[in-house]
């Protein structure tokens, strides 16, 4: 067995909580989803590109759960098969969006200011 294949062996025996502590929740500029992360139970945040249309929306989502969802389909791209990397920098991919927790970022002005009220009054 090589380093790669030793690493992930070890990971896949790990429980939900030690995954949490070893990986914690990260913010990215982006959608992405790795070969290389796969097992780790990442909780990944990235914020969409706000159009004329629709305003900008906080997005978090469990890699492991969308990459599980894509492979059948990934597995068959260029891409993947060269680098085993996908991204894509507006949003995530329609049929993996109820995999996600989506929040506008007008709701969020509301809780934030609403939290700073309280946060004041006392």
């Amino acid at each position: 067995m090589n380093n790669k294949e030793l690493l992930a062996n070890a990971i896949s025996k790990l429980s939900k909580e030690e995954l949490n502590a070893i990986y914690p929740p990260i913010t990215r500029n982006n959608f992405v989803v790795r070969k290389s992360w796969l097992g780790r139970n990442q909780v990944i945040t990235f914020y969409t590109k706000p159009t004329k249309t629709s305003p900008s929306v906080k997005v978090t989502y469990n890699h492991d759960e969308v990459l599980n969802l894509m492979l059948p389909k990934l597995s068959i791209m260029p891409c993947w098969i060269k680098r085993e990397y996908w991204s894509q920098s507006t949003d995530m991919p329609k049929d993996t969006r109820h995999l996600s927790e989506r929040v506008s970022i007008n709701e969020i002005d509301v809780v934030v200011d609403y939290i700073d009220a309280e946060v004041s009054a006392v």
